[in-house]
């Protein structure tokens, strides 16, 4: 009887479905530029802010890296952070005027435009879904002083901050409700809580990761190698699989 326990366990486990490392590279493509200062995911495009002359944001697909398309910033240079959110808006932030903008994600046309009152170094939407969908705050870090703030998404108004900034680009995981954070230089990615506190952290797939975005349980990384990496990020563990509960049963 032991034996045919055993073999069933292993069969159980043989069935479930692997989890998968966090920050394991998925997949890689080579940007037009080295010089990322930000990334943004919907459902369907990956944009990547590049610090060219003048700035431009390109339109890539997510996996392969084939252009769509691109535009220019709304400021021509000192362009950092960038996000997507519902209704195809990117975001732009610019740290010459601390201005943040919420431009057309398929022409670069700016809608709005609001102050930060700070250096927009990184932008995430404070999200409830992919795609920057239920977006209804957007997250903007800075490095000095060293906070991250959450800002209405329409006005600009803080709604809240925590001691926790950014030299670069931030990315919002809404499964995990974590911030991931690159270090300013070096390689590691830290996800901390909406108040600040480092909850994990890994070794991001190559030095200087500057632009960060997510979706679909993936972080999309870019770093001054000029590649964008998509690397594992899972979301909270999922219940016990049938199989194996029917397992336990045999034990009772």
């Amino acid at each position: 009887m032991k034996g045919i326990l055993s073999a069933a366990f292993a069969a159980a486990l043989a069935v479930a479905p692997a989890r998968a490392a966090l920050g394991d590279v998925v997949s890689s493509f080579r940007a037009l530029s080295s010089e990322l200062r930000g990334l943004a995911r919907s459902d369907t495009v990956l944009f990547a802010l590049c610090y060219t002359s003048p700035n431009v944001v390109y339109r890539f697909h997510p996996v392969t890296g084939s252009v769509y398309g691109w535009w220019n910033t709304p400021r021509p240079t000192k362009n950092r952070g960038l996000a997507f959110s519902e209704g195809g808006r990117v975001w732009v932030g610019c740290f010459e005027n601390d201005f943040v903008y919420d431009c057309a994600g398929a022409t670069g046309s700016v809608r709005a435009s609001w102050s930060a009152g700070h250096d927009p170094y990184g932008i995430a939407p404070h999200c409830t879904g992919d795609g920057g969908r239920g977006t209804t705050a957007l997250f903007v870090a800075d490095s000095q002083p060293n906070y991250i703030w959450r800002h209405n998404i329409s006005t600009g108004s803080i709604l809240s901050s925590f001691r926790r900034g950014a030299h670069w680009d931030i990315a919002y995981d809404h499964r995990n409700r974590i911030i991931w954070v690159p270090t300013e230089y070096g390689d590691t990615i830290f996800g901390v809580s909406t108040s600040g506190s480092v909850a994990s952290s890994f070794k991001g797939p190559a030095d200087s990761p500057t632009g960060a975005a997510y979706h679909g349980q993936y972080l999309f990384i870019g770093c001054a190698n000029g590649y964008v990496y998509r690397v594992h990020c899972p979301g909270p563990p999922s219940a016990t699989p049938a199989s194996l509960g029917k397992v336990k049963a045999l034990y009772r």
